[in-house]
């Protein structure tokens, strides 16, 4: 029982990441797929709170990430302790995991690729 609770998870991650990368246009790119485990267990404690940006990122901060989507750029909150995989380097591709908080975005999990 508990296996098909995280296999629906799944599923539901990567319907969300789909949907994602759809909206944002076709200069964005798709994760890799050693990523799609780690994204789902980020995605079990907060999926229906948690929104996914992808795009490149364009300014690291003290406290916070910069990623210019297709959409435009957009700020995230680093002071929570995200959870990461890769380096935080401008000029690399990023999938960030954030929940709005008090009108900002906060991340939760940040996964960046070349």
């Amino acid at each position: 029982m508990r296996n098909s609770g995280k296999i629906a998870r799944l599923a539901i991650v990567a319907a969300g990441t789909v949907g994602v990368l759809t909206v944002c246009g076709p200069m964005a790119q798709a994760a890799p797929a050693e990523h799609v485990a780690q994204i789902s267990r980020v995605a079990d404690s907060a999926w229906s709170a948690t929104v996914g940006f992808s795009g490149r990122i364009s300014a690291v901060k003290t406290g916070s990430l910069v990623v210019t989507t297709a959409n435009g750029d957009v700020t995230f909150d680093l002071t929570q302790g995200p959870y990461r995989s890769g380096s935080l380097q401008t000029g690399l591709n990023a999938y960030v995991a954030a929940h709005a908080q008090n009108g900002t975005w906060v991340a939760t999990a940040i996964f960046t690729y070349p």
